[in-house]
């Protein structure tokens, strides 16, 4: 916890400074999110409603999941989970970037989803994982970690972001909104020969 706590000051120093660095600010996001899912994952493991830690887990794809136990295999793993919690950052913020940040925890939680269901489920049936679930329970914390993920994720991204990063996309989504309009009767004036005029006087008036 003393971790989390120097964590959270680190955090709070920077959202009051703002990040400039779109890829700087995509892995603290994704880092965030590794956090907040690792507390909510450490909390259910103790109290027996999931069967694994992502150190775990994540340590078992370089090695047999019995050797995880271990303390210093099990480090390995989880520095191997914050990296990869890390990197799904940057494609969460591109989102971001191109639709906008309107609902962003929405998109921010569904992105979430998306892991869930390519490296946690898919991921056990290639075998990517020596570790796998086997109750039904392990599954729905899954579930729950990878939308808690997300969601915690985008709040960081949108928090930690200088404003910048998103007025450009801002303004080109409201430049091609409000298109000016095309006038194209204006150099097409054509004068309307009346009864008893020749072509001489057309377009003249008294």
């Amino acid at each position: 916890m003393v971790m989390y706590g120097n964590l959270w000051r680190v955090f709070s120093f920077i959202r009051r400074a703002k990040v400039k660095d779109s890829m700087m600010v995509s892995l603290l996001g994704g880092l965030v999110g590794t956090i907040m899912m690792d507390i909510s994952n450490t909390f259910l493991w103790r109290t027996r409603k999931t069967e694994m830690l992502y150190g775990h887990l994540a340590g078992s794809m370089i090695m047999r999941g019995t050797r995880t136990n271990r303390k210093e295999n099990f480090i390995l793993g989880q520095i191997l989970h914050m990296i990869t919690g890390s990197a799904i950052g940057i494609p969460i913020f591109q989102i971001l970037k191109r639709t906008g940040t309107d609902n962003y925890l929405l998109k921010g939680g569904f992105t979430g989803l998306v892991s869930w269901g390519v490296l946690f489920n898919f991921g056990q049936r290639i075998d990517l994982f020596t570790s796998k679930a086997h109750r039904t329970k392990s599954h729905y914390s899954a579930l729950w970690h990878n939308l808690l993920y997300g969601v915690s994720t985008a709040q960081a991204i949108v928090t930690l972001s200088d404003p910048s990063l998103f007025s450009k996309q801002q303004k080109s989504t409201l430049e091609q909104s409000v298109q000016p309009k095309q006038t194209t009767d204006r150099w097409n004036y054509s004068p309307i020969k009346q009864e008893g005029m020749d072509d001489s006087t057309v377009g003249l008036s008294h």
